[in-house]
């Protein structure tokens, strides 16, 4: 079958991934370089601006989110205890410390890290919903609402929270109705947050209403650069009559991710079931096994591949490995019967 990313695994990725932010406060006058830099010459720029200025908590903390951005988790760590050093009560510091502790799955320091975050400012709702984020990542679902209650009642334009809420309907009351309510709020709070905006995707294609395809095309529109956002137009494309615009949009994601072996697959899986190019087909199912051998969906589609080729002894084979190493595959029990009886023919 085609693959979509495990939507689970989604949660995890998008929830403490990047936050929204209440409408802007006063900015510190240490600010971040504006000029379009690599992450190297960031540090780099950072760094000589704290030779000159050792005693600024801002630089660190910049220098601290670069340090992250390079995943040089240790440095950055270093970083923020020298800017909690120089300003204790910086709400910013500790936001990004939780951060770094999710990060490092230290979940007791982001509990701690947070509620010391929130008393240096209650009214500032962020810390509260990074505690709805994290409750509802352990499934302390009542919690998780409650902290949520909590920052909407500080302000109601807060696109973080209703997106955390939207994911809290999901996951705790599967409940896509007031889920999908709650993501919309949050993207039109934000016309620059995706999150929110895939997860409307993602709902859509499961529910296939009639205007499905139109919203999920404008949302790769609205996001060029979002690789997900391709991802879930030509996952829809492909199974909704369109496959070859499905392959344009997996050929643009594999220039980008040449090694993403999912798009390999959903590729071969597209020419093997919608085209029935099983040369094709064949060629992206060994390039997804060779990235990841051990890709079960993978070697079975191959055998079916090499099966409808008329190469029996060949998918024999593979399905009888398949057996060996997972025994209770039906499909695969189903296939080796199958072309069992074509060779006995």
């Amino acid at each position: 079958m085609m693959k979509r990313n495990n939507w689970l695994v989604g949660v995890l990725l998008v929830l403490f991934a990047c936050n929204g932010k209440t409408p802007p406060t006063p900015e510190p006058k240490t600010v971040e370089p504006q000029v379009a830099v690599t992450v190297s010459e960031a540090i780099t720029s950072i760094s000589d601006s704290i030779a000159q200025d050792s005693t600024n908590a801002q630089l660190y903390l910049h220098r601290a989110k670069a340090y992250l951005a390079n995943e040089q988790v240790g440095a950055a760590m270093v970083d923020i205890n020298k800017s909690l050093q120089l300003a204790p009560n910086n709400m910013e510091t500790y936001l990004l410390l939780a951060d770094v502790y999710y990060m490092l799955g230290d979940e007791g320091n982001i509990n701690t890290t947070l509620n010391r975050a929130s008393e240096i400012d209650p009214m500032d709702a962020r810390p509260m919903v990074k505690l709805a984020e994290l409750n509802l990542l352990q499934q302390n679902f009542n919690l998780a609402a409650a902290y949520l209650d909590k920052a909407l009642k500080l302000s109601t334009y807060n696109p973080r929270a209703y997106f955390v809420k939207g994911m809290y309907f999901i996951v705790a009351q599967q409940d896509t109705v007031n889920a999908l309510r709650n993501f919309q709020i949050a993207a039109e709070q934000d016309a620059s947050f995706y999150d929110p905006v895939e997860q409307v995707c993602r709902i859509y294609a499961a529910q296939q209403p009639p205007y499905a395809l139109e919203y999920i095309r404008k949302a790769q529109q609205q996001f060029p650069e979002q690789v997900n956002a391709r991802y879930e137009l030509a996952l829809y494309l492909q199974s909704h009559g369109y496959p070859e615009e499905a392959l344009q949009h997996y050929d643009t994601l594999l220039q980008l991710q040449p090694d993403n072996y999912i798009v390999l697959y959903n590729v071969a899986y597209v020419n093997f079931v919608y085209l029935e190019e099983n040369e094709t087909a064949l060629e992206y199912f060994d390039k997804a096994l060779k990235i990841n051998p051990n890709y079960l969906d993978a070697y079975y589609n191959k055998g079916r591949v090499l099966e409808q080729m008329g190469d029996y002894v060949q998918s024999a084979e593979i399905y009888k490995e398949i057996l060996r190493n997972h025994p209770n595959y039906q499909l695969a029990v189903e296939a080796i019967n199958r072309v069992q009886n074509q060779i006995a023919d």
